[in-house]
């Protein structure tokens, strides 16, 4: 059967014969939505200001009759609703010619139920069938669109990477013009959790690179299928225009939707190139060194080509002493995990200064804790030394930066030696829990840092650095971000009215919500939900 959102039109200048003709169509179907008009005119406004699928009209009304209102319907609408016809014997002829404009049926004058019964039961079954059409046909489309994506981001990204074939080289310039000065940008994120959905978080996220890159120089991005946390970014300047600036520019607009996404998102950039086309490749290779050196700085980074090049060259190169290794021999062998640790967290610091690669960097450090293990293997069972071995290998050359491997160093080094150091939280880290908690229940209510910090018995003055310190931004900053991470999810994954969302999440101004919304995800509450939900 139809939706039941479907709706019916009856047409007919005789208050008898179409009144009569509404009722029975509500008695037979009461779910549906049935509209009435006298004439064409009427009939052809109406079906301008909803969806009509079914229109059930006289022949023979003043004004506009209803052969014109079908011609009108035709020409107005790409999809018109299915016409019946309903006339009585002499005007068969009229009938005729209305089956020829695409009239689906018609009924004489005066009608019963069963008949009225048939026709809509005929009736349905089109629209099913047309509608499980359109369906298939989208999905189709969805596919070839998707796949014939999939297949030019592989062909862009082989252009940055490897040698095309000339059919290839001509295929890729009538998608992207490299001719000129330029760079090649490829970034990563990481996200602080687990995000909901990823395809959301990619489409922004392309948007806010090309509505901030497009002034300046023409541009692609490129997501690569296989490496799901990276995008590559080509960008061919303008005349004139400062790479460095506008690629300032960028990374401030990015960082500042990172933060809407809870998201890290750090950048390798290439070396300019006077001849992208040419370069396309150093440029790449160039900016995927420097986003691999990410591994030195704290998340959200950004490094060029070149100043990695200049930090390299200033580099120093102390090598490991003897009595560097000693020191941390004999601090393991004394069980002494706080000097342990230390010692092993000064060898690092001092191999680091160098910069190595990050996996040279991983290597050392494995081989210093294998040396650390070598020493316990006296007090410790030899399934345990093996089980400690494996992880050293698989934990540390996970790791994704220094300080993760510094850390993970220093824990592995703690289970060497005390086999296991648990860490307590702290009471103001429940507190800021149960605070976290609180306010994500209260949304809809008029929060403020004075009423929360009272429901938990701070001061308010004090409140405000301890939530800032834990959480890392302003409590009104938090409850902001918060309020609209709740919107957006209630956008997708319910029906509510935008008017009761902004209420739910604690807006009175609507005209207000919509505006910190559009600046948080970049679309307003309708667009994003035309957009975004399933």
């Amino acid at each position: 059967m139809p939706s039941i959102q479907t709706e019916i039109l009856v047409v007919d200048d005789e208050p008898k014969q179409r009144r009569g003709l509404a009722a029975m169509i509500r008695s037979l179907r009461p779910e549906y939505r049935v509209h009435e008009a006298k004439n064409g005119k009427e009939a052809f406004e109406l079906s301008r200001n909803h969806s009509l699928d079914i229109v059930f009209t006289d022949i023979q009304m003043p004004i506009v009759n209803g052969i014109e209102f079908l011609e009108a319907l035709n020409k107005e609408e790409a999809k018109p609703p299915k016409v019946v016809f309903v006339s009585v014997f002499h005007e068969f002829e009229y009938a005729q010619r209305a089956l020829r404009l695409g009239a689906k049926d018609y009924l004489v004058k005066p009608v019963s139920s069963e008949h009225v019964e048939a026709i809509l039961v005929d009736l349905e079954q089109q629209i099913d069938k047309e509608s499980s059409r359109q369906t298939q046909e989208k999905n189709l489309t969805d596919q070839l669109d998707h796949t014939k994506s999939v297949y030019l981001e592989h062909l862009l990204y082989k252009w940055m990477t490897e040698e095309l074939q000339p059919s290839e080289e001509s295929e890729v310039n009538s998608h992207f013009t490299a001719a000129g000065c330029g760079t090649v940008l490829i970034l990563k994120t990481k996200a602080a959790a687990r995000m909901e959905s990823e395809s959301e978080w990619k489409s922004i996220l392309k948007r806010a690179i090309k509505q901030t890159l497009c002034p300046f120089g023409e541009n692609l991005v490129i997501a690569p299928e296989h490496e799901k946390d990276r995008l590559y970014v080509v960008v061919a300047w303008k005349p004139g225009v400062s790479g460095t600036e506008v690629l300032e520019k960028l990374r401030t607009a990015l960082a500042q939707l990172g933060n809407v996404y809870s998201r890290s998102i750090c950048a390798g950039i290439g070396t300019e190139a006077a001849s992208l086309e040419k370069d396309i490749r150093k440029c790449c290779g160039s900016a995927g060194t420097a986003l691999e050196y990410l591994y030195y700085f704290p998340e959200g980074m950004w490094l060029s080509a070149d100043a990695l090049e200049n930090m390299l060259d200033k580099a120093a190169n102390a090598p490991i002493t003897p009595g560097d290794t000693d020191a941390l021999d004999e601090a393991v062998t004394e069980s002494d995990v706080e000097l342990a640790v230390a010692k092993l967290d000064a060898i690092l610091d001092n191999i680091a200064a160098a910069y190595p690669s990050p996996f040279r960097m991983k290597c050392h450090a494995i081989h210093l804790l294998l040396t650390c293990i070598k020493r316990a293997e006296p007090v410790l069972d030899k399934e345990i030394c093996r089980g400690l071995t494996d992880r050293i290998d698989r934990e540390l050359l996970a790791s994704d930066s220094l300080q993760d491997t510094k850390g993970t160093a220093a824990r592995l080094l703690t289970d060497i030696v005390n086999q296991m150091k648990k860490d307590k939280g702290s009471r103001s880290e429940m507190i800021m829990q149960k605070c976290r908690e609180y306010m994500e229940e209260h949304l809809h209510e008029d929060l403020g840092l004075e009423t929360v910090a009272q429901r938990f018995f701070y001061n308010p003055s004090y409140f405000s650095i301890l939530f800032k310190n834990h959480f890392q931004v302003s409590f009104t900053d938090f409850l902001v971000k918060t309020r609209m991470q709740k919107a957006r999810s209630l956008l997708l994954h319910s029906d509510h009215r935008v008017a009761d969302i902004a209420s739910q999440v604690g807006y009175k101004d609507i005209k207000y919500f919509n505006k910190v919304f559009k600046k948080m995800f970049m679309y307003s509450p309708e667009e994003f939900r035309r957009m975004f939900s399933n």
